[in-house]
């Protein structure tokens, strides 16, 4: 988890809303090697597993995801979990910027160190919002320490009406 300018430290701060998986990976079908962006909600989802809602915008060496909420998955089977987004580039290398927007205006910016072996968290600016993982190995570890289970409501049920007594 990137905090301050460490590369790898403890979170900082308990609440953070959403963790993020970014490590190279390789497509089997298009014989390519990427790197591998996947965020998750903090928050676990116990009817359906929900889907994160981003708009993408990309220039020269910046990346910026603006997360709009949450969306129904198309096929409403039940399942656990938090809401997620994946996605894999393929020609990301070197030195890039990496963007997160939350609808209301707040922001982490990343400097990231791409190869195609590793990926390196650089710099973090903005209060973070988002845990920060280079390995799945590490984002699969930390994930029961972090998730927010949701409460089970109580089984309230309504009580027969009594007739009045005579």
């Amino acid at each position: 988890v990137f905090s301050g300018n460490n590369v790898m430290a403890k979170k900082t701060r308990k609440g953070g809303e959403y963790r993020m998986l970014i490590q190279p990976t390789y497509d089997e079908t298009l014989k390519k090697a990427g790197t591998l962006f996947l965020i998750e909600t903090v928050k676990q989802f116990s009817s359906f597993s929900y889907e994160v809602v981003v708009e993408e915008t990309r220039e020269e060496k910046q990346l910026t995801w603006a997360l709009h909420g949450l969306r129904a998955p198309e096929l409403l089977m039940p399942s656990f979990g938090g809401a997620q987004f994946k996605k894999v580039y393929f020609d990301l290398k070197g030195i890039q910027t990496f963007i997160l927007k939350k609808i209301d205006g707040e922001m982490n910016e990343f400097k990231l160190k791409i190869s195609p072996t590793s990926v390196a968290v650089q710099t973090i600016a903005g209060t973070p919002f988002v845990s920060v993982y280079t390995t799945e190995a590490s984002f699969e570890e930390q994930r029961p320490m972090e998730m927010e289970i949701p409460k089970r409501k109580p089984d309230i049920k309504r009580l027969p009406e009594r007739l009045p007594q005579r």
